[in-house]
């Protein structure tokens, strides 16, 4: 796999369109396939996401559901990624061992402190992460269940990451666009696709997406924002994890 400027697969610059399609338009596009084909073959589906008193048993049968659909998008994206000869992961996933202990200890700081920031101009207000029609009730710790972990911890890190700090980095960086340009575009591509949160929610994402980027860019390798992102999320859960649950 021939590599071009930090070490991206010179591949990623065939196909520029499909490579937009994956960025933008396929992490809408499949969830709301995905999302149909659920509902029709489970009619209950839309109800249990909708009710903010759904069992803990009903919605870890969405989080599977959900992390199912997000394995067939990474298998699709990784297929198209060895068709273009960019490899399963859209760049390279060796890294030394003190990348990766940096990664694992950047991590948490890249994500969490643009969230302490915001938290604290909220004043602690709960809630302020997401929009008002998102329901709650699907990220709160007395209801997670394994699925939740292996979506939040490993599939959505993973995906997210070779997505845009692979595909959409990888292909602006190869076509000529300078580091700053593309770290600014993938990561306000990122940021489009968490609709679901609050404007200042939606700056944290922007803001850690550029701490990735950036790990991305000085790392040479995927690998590195992967288990960052990991290891942010997995503070983030465990922060999370001893948060009281709410009262009644």
């Amino acid at each position: 796999m021939q590599s071009g400027p930090y070490n991206t697969p010179m591949a990623l610059h065939r196909e520029p369109f499909s490579a937009i399609f994956w960025v933008i338009l396929a992490p809408f596009l499949i969830p709301v396939v995905g999302s149909a084909i659920i509902t029709v073959l489970w009619p209950g589906y839309y109800d249990i996401i909708q009710d903010p008193g759904a069992s803990r048993e009903a919605i870890g049968q969405v989080w599977m559901l959900l992390a199912m659909v997000q394995l067939v998008y990474f298998g699709l994206l990784t297929l198209w990624a060895e068709r273009v000869g960019a490899g399963a992961f859209a760049g390279d996933m060796r890294a030394s061992q003190n990348w990766i202990i940096a990664a694992i200890l950047l991590g948490p700081v890249i994500l969490l402190a643009p969230n302490l920031i915001m938290s604290s101009l909220f004043g602690g207000e709960e809630g302020w992460q997401y929009s008002g029609d998102v329901n709650t009730a699907l990220f709160l710790p007395q209801n997670w269940g394994a699925s939740y972990l292996i979506y939040a911890l490993v599939l959505a890190p993973l995906v997210e990451e070779v997505t845009y700090r692979g595909v959409a980095m990888g292909a602006l960086l190869v076509r000529g666009v300078p580091p700053v340009m593309a770290m600014v575009v993938s990561s306000a591509a990122f940021t489009f696709v968490h609709l679901q949160y609050s404007i200042p929610a939606l700056i944290v994402v922007f803001l850690a997406a550029m701490g990735f980027a950036w790990l991305r860019l000085k790392s040479g390798t995927i690998l590195v924002p992967i288990l960052a992102h990991m290891s942010a999320n997995g503070l983030i859960t465990f922060i999370a994890s001893l948060a009281p649950p709410p009262a009644g």
